[in-house]
């Protein structure tokens, strides 16, 4: 692995949104020295990074991988290298896969299959589960947190009989590990489901009036109260209304996360996009939108997510909304989206970092992650502020080849990312090996 020296690179400074001029020399795979501009030579390898920002490689905490049976959607190759496309030199893949990620055994076999096929580091996640032994098994084994559907996607027990969601966020929190939460009442989702199916209704608009708000803020209250009761770690996934992220904020050991889709798109998107546009939760109103990105602007909303979940043309567009796969792609649409933000006067670039890079890296114990820092893992995505781009799924690596951002202006994009000190992706195209690595949960 060749030594590499990033030249001249503006880096945020201790304080404020200030910028120094740096370099940043990577020997093996970590951050070697850092240093005023023009004061380190002897590199094997130089990139010139002068108008370049230099910014610890973006963590994506809610990515769907798929692979395994579900290859037909993504693969760890093309998930991964959609990921170093747009940034991110971490994601932690969720455990809703076929076969899904529900023992030890299964997240053992999972990591088996990924190694050597990562182009950014991947942590697993496993499902949350009511049996305290397998917990630790897959704690063991180095899950970085256990997921709950409180929407009935990937069910291991029933999260409505209190005493055994208490004995699994009780056994989560035995062995230290948070525990991701969607946060929707599955219940009533497939009372409405069922009464339109019955009555033929099979719209866009049927399918969001099983989705409401109080179906999310109901369950997220829910799961929140009795987390705090417990002293379990609680992460509340694409949270979407203001008023559930305040009763994060009110919680403790509870954080959240946004989409960049909630954040930014509204309801007129289904007009354009119909059920492409189909995610849970939904996209909201633009009222709800508007409070949901001033709460994260101001921290409120602890990090950002894509929530990336893949899936084919033919599952996304069909006439039946409520037959249609749920979820967008995201890993190569954040990153400009949100920095456009930056170039507009709308977020600060240090809001940008903490809520992509050093916040998640904390959240799920990622240490030597999320900072640029003499002795951390050079992760780094160095970014063009000033490229301008469409959004054009054509061009994406994912297989998932749509986009509720199609057409988008964007500026800013990430020029180089490097991942455990290679240089895997340039300009949106691959240009090194498969880089990435397991990572197991740090103890």
């Amino acid at each position: 692995m060749p030594s590499i020296l990033i030249e001249s690179a503006s880096m945020l400074s201790d304080q404020g949104d200030t910028f120094d001029d740096v370099d940043i020399l990577i020997e093996r795979d970590q951050i070697k020295r850092i240093a005023k501009a023009g004061s380190l030579r002897n590199a094997e390898k130089v990139i010139h990074a002068k108008g370049l920002i230099a910014l610890p490689g973006l963590i994506d905490a809610h990515v769907h991988l798929r692979d395994l049976e579900l290859s037909y959607k993504e693969t760890f190759e093309t998930g991964t290298q959609s990921a170093a496309a747009g940034g991110y030199t971490t994601v932690l893949d969720m455990p809703n896969t076929r076969p899904p990620t529900i023992s030890s055994t299964c997240l053992v076999e999972k990591m088996r299959v990924a190694e050597g096929r990562l182009y950014a580091n991947v942590g697993f996640q496993g499902s949350l589960l009511s049996d305290p032994v397998e917990l630790q098994r897959m704690a063991r084994h180095g899950a970085v947190a256990f997921k709950l559907y409180m929407n009935k996607t990937l069910e291991t027990f029933d999260d409505n009989d209190r005493s055994q969601l208490e004995e699994a966020l009780q056994a989560a929190k035995d062995v230290e590990v948070p525990v991701t939460v969607h946060g929707e009442n599955g219940e009533e989702i497939r009372r409405v489901q069922k009464k339109c199916v019955e009555q033929g209704k099979i719209s866009v608009n049927n399918f969001l009036s099983a989705h409401t708000a109080s179906v999310e803020v109901s369950a997220v209250s829910r799961i929140l109260s009795l987390a705090e009761q417990i002293g379990a770690r609680l992460h509340v996934c694409h949270i979407t209304i203001p008023e559930a992220v305040k009763l994060v904020k009110a919680t403790p050991n509870a954080t959240c996360e946004a989409t960049a889709h909630h954040l930014f798109l509204n309801r007129s998107v289904f007009r354009k996009y119909g059920t492409l546009a189909i995610c849970v939760p939904p996209i909201r109103n633009e009222k709800e939108r508007q409070g949901l990105w001033s709460l994260f602007a101001h921290g409120e909303v602890d990090i950002l997510a894509s929530d990336h979940a893949p899936h084919t043309l033919e599952e996304k567009t069909k006439q039946n909304a409520w037959e249609t796969a749920s979820g967008v792609p995201g890993l190569e649409t954040s990153l400009p989206v949100i920095f456009t933000q930056v170039s507009r006067g709308k977020l600060t670039l240090r809001r940008l970092v903490e809520a992509t890079s050093t916040l998640p890296a904390r959240i799920f114990n990622l240490t030597r992650k999320g900072q640029l820092k003499e002795g951390f893992d050079a992760d780094i995505v160095l970014v063009d502020p000033k490229e301008k781009t469409r959004v054009n799924p054509a061009t994406f690596l994912t297989k998932a080849k749509y986009s509720p951002f199609e057409g988008s202006r964007c500026v800013g994009r990430a020029a180089y990312t490097i991942v455990n000190g290679t240089i895997v992706a340039e300009k949106g195209r691959i240009v090194g090996p498969a880089a990435g690595r397991v990572l197991r949960r740090e103890t």
